[in-house]
């Protein structure tokens, strides 16, 4: 895992973006790496992660290099079998702390350990989002999470991407940090593509536990349909299909 592991720290569900309200607020950047893994042998990666990365990250909070980190787990969705990510507002800060990081993990006395993670997790896929849209301030980006996320992974005209953009903003955020007051969510966030793979935009919700974020995707797109059907189905033509995911976030 050692090089690979923090050289892929470039990549959410999971993850977060500041308030809608604080437009003047910095721009929160998610690196995250999206893991395959072996079946069966997960939890063998996740003792891995908590033991020899979890204290580099937290000694990089504490430096002031990066906002927050975590590492989730896939509960429900598709190939991805876990998902890590480091978030904060400088991206040279940023820069530095994964290039501090693979150092430490390539060091002799965790290789072993690193190099068993990349056995069991060998594939990934990259991505960097940028905070566009939500419900938390910039300082709770990546920090301040709940037990379970739901990530929607959009493919998305790029034509279209501003658009679909503004529709988030201006029809679909205050239904949504109305749910958030309402406690049916506990927060909400829009991330749009810096780099990566197919998906443009993501859109995750946090919440208590999976039947709660279940029942909310069931109410979630007739409320949007019902508050402005015309650019509802405008944003369904722009980001014509998705992939979800559903992650427990077992260090944050």
């Amino acid at each position: 895992m050692g090089a690979r592991l923090l050289r892929t720290l470039a990549s959410a569900a999971l993850l977060t973006v500041p308030a809608v309200e604080a437009q003047d607020a910095p721009t929160t950047i998610i690196m995250a790496t999206y893991y395959h893994c072996t079946q069966g042998k997960t939890d063998r990666a996740d003792a891995i992660y908590k033991e020899r990365v979890v204290p580099i990250m937290k000694a990089q909070v504490a430096a002031g290099q990066i906002a927050g980190y975590g590492w989730a787990k896939h509960w429900e969705g598709a190939e991805w079998r876990r998902l890590e990510y480091m978030s904060g507002t400088d991206l040279d800060k940023m820069v530095d702390a994964r290039e501090a990081l693979i150092k430490k993990m390539e060091a002799a006395d965790i290789k072993k350990d690193m190099d068993e993670f990349d056995t069991i997790c060998p594939n990934h896929d990259d991505y960097i989002w940028a905070s566009s849209a939500g419900s938390q301030v910039a300082g709770d980006v990546g920090r301040v999470r709940s037990p379970v996320a739901m990530s929607t992974y959009f493919v998305c005209s790029v034509a279209g991407e501003d658009e679909a953009d503004s529709i988030v903003k201006t029809v679909f955020a205050p239904i949504l940090n109305q749910h958030v007051k309402d406690k049916k969510i506990a927060s909400w966030n829009w991330l749009e593509h810096r780099l990566g793979g197919k998906y443009r935009r993501v859109l995750v919700f946090d919440g208590a536990d999976h039947k709660s974020l279940l029942k909310y995707w069931g109410i979630l797109a007739p409320a949007l349909d019902a508050a402005q059907p015309n650019l509802s189905r405008r944003f369904n033509e722009i980001c014509s299909s998705h992939t979800d995911y559903i992650w427990d976030m077992d260090v944050n």
